[in-house]
């Protein structure tokens, strides 16, 4: 895909890897000149989020039903027009991307699982490994069949994420005596997928990639000086 076919107003991702994570962020696309990509402040909780040297940043677009990616992107924070912007310089052509590997974040906790089995639903105690926005891994010494609709009650704080999905993958572990499952959702949930946002980026901050208050202050006056464009 060429640059050229970016349109503006539409959506877009930061993808950051460090420290053998990857995490991503939506924004949305303000203008473009050249190679450069403007987009409206990418932030968490509120903080403007910025990127040190040691992480790996990739543009992603989606196009047609297709995602994009531009990896080894530039990601800086610009001041255009009297207003805060970040600016993504990309290169070359953008290559198909597939999702499979979408962040998956570690929870490590017990967590109530319900089961449609031929006599009802049974509800389980299962060891949550891990959750992303596509599906969860569970391990339980109980087995389960593969395409078993299963049920999910996640806690974010005072609240409680309903979840819904198909065991899709079973794997037994020797040394635990259990299953590894891998279970997809069966639609996408805007609840979880501003638990996981928050998540990634109280993880980024403590990761030192994100700008401090008295950082961004210092970039809002320096940005007064120099007359920043896309």
């Amino acid at each position: 895909m060429q640059i050229d076919d970016i349109v503006i107003g539409g959506d877009a991702e930061v993808e950051v890897k460090a420290n053998g994570q990857t995490m991503s962020f939506r924004t949305n696309i303000v203008d473009i000149k050249n190679n450069s990509i403007l987009v409206n402040t990418i932030t968490s909780n509120g903080q403007t989020i910025g990127f040190s040297d040691n992480c790996q940043l990739n543009f992603l677009y989606k196009f047609d039903g297709r995602l994009f990616v531009w990896e080894n992107a530039i990601v800086k924070l610009v001041k255009y027009d009297g207003d805060i912007y970040h600016k993504i310089e990309i290169f070359g052509e953008g290559k198909p991307y597939n999702r499979r590997d979408s962040y998956r974040m570690f929870i490590g906790e017990d967590m109530p699982l319900y089961v449609n089995t031929k006599t009802g639903l049974t509800a389980l105690s299962v060891l949550v490994k891990d959750i992303s926005e596509t599906g969860v891994a569970f391990i339980t010494p109980e087995e389960i069949d593969i395409d078993r609709s299963v049920r999910l009650k996640l806690k974010d704080e005072k609240a409680i994420i309903h979840l819904s999905g198909i065991v899709v993958r079973k794997e037994f572990l020797e040394n635990l005596n259990s299953f590894l499952y891998g279970c997809k959702f069966n639609e996408k949930n805007r609840n979880l997928s501003r638990f996981i946002a928050k998540r990634q980026g109280e993880q980024l901050r403590l990761k030192s990639t994100t700008f401090s208050n008295v950082r961004f202050v210092k970039d809002k006056k320096n940005s007064r000086k120099t007359n920043t464009q896309p």
